[in-house]
């Protein structure tokens, strides 16, 4: 009777905790892809690659391409680590131009000097890779990386931060209490923020965009209180724009095929206005001479400058056009841009302001 009623046992597999752990940092990984990047682009990276790409969602490219890619052993995980690095924090943000001597930036980004610093604090992780976190209770630096060599040398540092927003649901009305109610759900969203310092002097502050917001002081602030055991406020000065945004509009037709103008807008010391708008953002300003003589006749005032200029440049070099929208406003050290690229197209860009400044 006891053989009878006796229950077979049935065996369990335990999957290691490691195997878990790997699972779970490429899930995470592959959403932070996601985010920051489109599926053309990982399709691409894929193809690249040599490997099948084809996928009409995210869930079939991390189905059917991704992981068994990685079963495979045809790419790695540290392949998408370099992909999130090539993704994210490109585009849709307001990025904000300093300089030192080069002397002192040079210093300033060696290993030798910043890495103790990093390790005391906990910040680089083993081998290399980036910390993935997704929504940290205070602003944390994740990644830090040189590239280049001698001149064109830089140190990036990566911050995730948690932000946010009050999204509001519909009123709710009580005739019978006479009263309003208003409720506001609180969203959670992930931003990325960069600080780039080159061997020749250069130090680009990246801030993700805000949906509620023009103006980027506190977070400047901010990024600068934290950069502090690192890098100090008062090493850098601010680089300004003016010239950029003038001689674009100056040089409209040589480079015609590189540049096309939205807006653009003159003030002179007077208060006084003058901003043309372009009604279709595939339109170009710069092809309608009778808005070329207004303008011009504007200038003729020597206190008139360029206060904005909202452009499109093309990061194409060959074939179809490629064109990368550019707000020239805010800050007078202070560009945006409106859509997530990747990090060519973001380097292109911020080399065009520099070379036109």
């Amino acid at each position: 009777m006891q053989d009878e009623t006796k229950l077979e046992s049935k065996k369990v597999e335990v999957l290691p905790v490691a195997m878990i752990e790997h699972a779970q940092k490429i899930a995470l990984l592959m959403t932070q892809i996601e985010r920051a990047t489109s599926i053309g682009v990982v399709r691409n990276f894929l193809k690249s690659r040599g490997l099948k790409h084809s996928a009409s969602s995210w869930e079939e490219l991390r189905t059917r391409r991704i992981i068994p890619a990685l079963e495979q052993e045809s790419i790695s995980v540290d392949d998408l680590y370099a992909l999130l690095r090539r993704t994210e924090g490109f585009g849709r943000q307001h990025v904000f131009l300093y300089s030192c001597a080069p002397d002192r930036a040079a210093s300033m980004l060696s290993e030798e000097r910043l890495r103790p610093i990093l390790r005391d604090r906990g910040i680089l992780v083993a081998h290399g890779s980036p910390l993935l976190v997704e929504l940290p209770e205070v602003p944390t630096i994740v990644d830090v990386v040189w590239c280049g060599t001698s001149e064109n040398k830089y140190v990036l540092f990566k911050e995730v931060e948690k932000r946010t927003t009050r999204k509001p649901r519909p009123e709710a009305v009580d005739q019978s209490a006479k009263t309003i109610t208003r409720i506001w759900d609180i969203e959670e969203h992930r931003a990325v923020n960069f600080a780039r310092l080159w061997a020749n002097g250069l130090f680009e502050i990246r801030i993700a965009s805000k949906d509620n917001a023009t103006r980027y002081h506190d977070d400047l602030a901010g990024i600068f209180d934290r950069l502090k055991p690192f890098f100090m406020r008062s090493e850098f000065r601010e680089i300004s724009l003016k010239s950029v945004k003038q001689n674009l509009w100056a040089k409209k037709s040589e480079l015609k095929d590189c540049v096309r103008f939205s807006t653009y807008t003159l003030t002179n010391d007077e208060g006084l206005t003058l901003r043309a708008n372009a009604s279709l953002s595939t339109d170009d300003l710069a092809e309608s001479e009778v808005l070329d003589k207004s303008l011009s006749e504007f200038m003729s005032d020597e206190t008139t400058h360029c206060s904005d200029s909202n452009i499109y440049l093309n990061t194409s070099d060959g074939g179809e056009p490629n064109w990368v929208h550019v707000l020239l406003n805010g800050e007078d050290n202070e560009f945006a841009i409106t859509a997530a690229i990747v990090s060519e197209e973001y380097e292109y860009v911020l080399q065009q302001i520099q070379a036109h400044n």
